[in-house]
C-alpha cells in the first residue's frame, strides 16, 4: 500500500497523512443457539460479536478480524 500523501485534499483522508491505512471495530448482531448467548451478550446487553478492519484509501479491506464474542471491556477479559 502506498502511504497516504502529505498534500492529500480527500476530506475522509486528509487526517491520516503518511498513514497506510487505517483501521476501527464494530459490533456486528448475529444469531446464536440459547447455550451461546451469554458469552456473546455486549454490554449493552446485544447479542453481537466484534469485527476488526483495516482499509486503504481505495477503501478496500486489507486485514479483518472476526469472532470473539461480548465485548472488548467484558471484565472477563480484562
Amino acid at each position: 500500500a502506498e502511504p497516504i500523501t502529505t498534500n492529500s485534499k480527500d476530506p475522509r483522508w486528509k487526517w491520516f497523512k503518511n498513514f497506510l491505512g487505517v483501521l476501527d471495530g464494530t459490533h456486528i448482531k448475529i444469531r446464536v443457539l440459547k447455550v451461546d448467548k451469554l458469552r456473546c451478550r455486549t454490554r449493552k446487553g446485544d447479542i453481537a460479536t466484534n469485527m476488526l478492519g483495516v482499509c486503504i484509501p481505495d477503501m478496500h479491506f486489507v486485514y479483518i478480524l472476526l469472532g470473539w464474542e461480548g465485548s472488548i471491556i467484558d471484565g472477563r477479559v480484562i
